[in-house]
């Protein structure tokens, strides 16, 4: 008994070449459109957030301005900790691949005599990948995109100097202007080196209380304030490069928009111009029969 195999249409291969018909033509115009109201409402989201992490950063700066310059390099033995400071949501540019790659050129620097500890998602995702023995911890949605407090920079600043390492080595973005920012590193002693090479540095200063108690919570002061700066760099940085980066897709997506468009229309209009042709054509069979 022979069995009639059913017939299957045949698909167009993937990865021809075809001329797309206006139904698809007009479904492709429809995502766009929709993509470009995502990206123009995320801008001004971003646009509004900047002005806010604009304010934060403006009083950081003049917060921490008293403490800059008393920071000092110090010798250790301990291996160096690298400690990227990246964002947690994507679709801001190119701020965290700078970030990671000035990480990853330090500890090539470095060669085996470091330790890395991430804060924000894109380092620990990224880097983990690689330097994943190297890890030693990471801080992950510590301000929940809003601007940081000082409380929560003593925080992150109080898990960094828990790290039993040696000195830091801290890569973060400085903010410039709305279209620029700068990729830094800054060097932070460990606090045993600060404590060790403190009475040195500050020998014309008088100490009341504990000894070696006031170095200590001076340190974690300094510590606190620049961390505290640096993560207020880092969110308007993040801002910035998000309304730039969302406001060039806007009109990215506008203009593949008209294109495709045009296209549309000169298929449709194609399409009506063959069927005014078999009217014109059957019109003139029957004249002549």
């Amino acid at each position: 008994m022979y069995r009639v195999a059913r017939r299957v249409p045949l698909a167009r291969k993937a990865g021809t070449r075809g001329f797309a018909t206006e139904k698809e033509l007009r479904d492709r115009l429809g995502t766009i459109k929709n993509i470009s109201k995502v990206t123009k409402a995320m801008n001004m989201v971003a646009a509004a957030k900047l002005r806010k992490h604009q304010d934060a950063l403006g009083a950081s700066k003049s917060f921490s301005k008293g403490v800059d310059g008393l920071m000092f390099e110090a010798d250790s033995d301990k291996p160096t900790m690298v400690v990227p400071f990246s964002t947690d949501k994507g679709l801001c540019g190119g701020v965290n691949t700078f970030v990671n790659r000035e990480a990853k050129k330090q500890m090539s620097d470095l060669g085996e005599n470091y330790t890395l500890f991430t804060y924000g998602v894109k380092s620990k995702s990224n880097l983990q990948r690689v330097f994943g023995s190297k890890l030693v911890g990471g801080i992950v949605d510590c301000t929940g995109g809003n601007p940081v407090t000082f409380a929560e920079a003593c925080e992150v600043a109080a898990f960094l100097g828990e790290q039993d390492a040696g000195n830091m080595k801290v890569i973060y973005n400085s903010f410039v202007n709305m279209i620029t920012y700068d990729t830094l590193v800054l060097d932070i002693p460990s606090a045993q080196a600060f404590a060790a090479e403190a009475d040195k540095k500050f020998e014309a200063y008088e100490e009341e209380g504990d000894e070696g108690g006031v170095m200590t919570s001076f340190y974690e002061f300094i510590l606190a304030c620049k961390i505290f700066g640096i993560i207020n760099e880092c969110q308007t940085c993040e801002q910035s490069s998000r309304m730039t980066a969302m406001d060039t897709s806007s009109s990215n997506a506008d203009e593949m928009y008209d294109k495709l468009l045009l296209q549309a229309n000169r298929v449709r209009q194609a399409k009506i111009t063959k069927e005014l042709m078999e009217i014109v054509g059957g019109a003139s069979a029957i004249q002549d029969g």
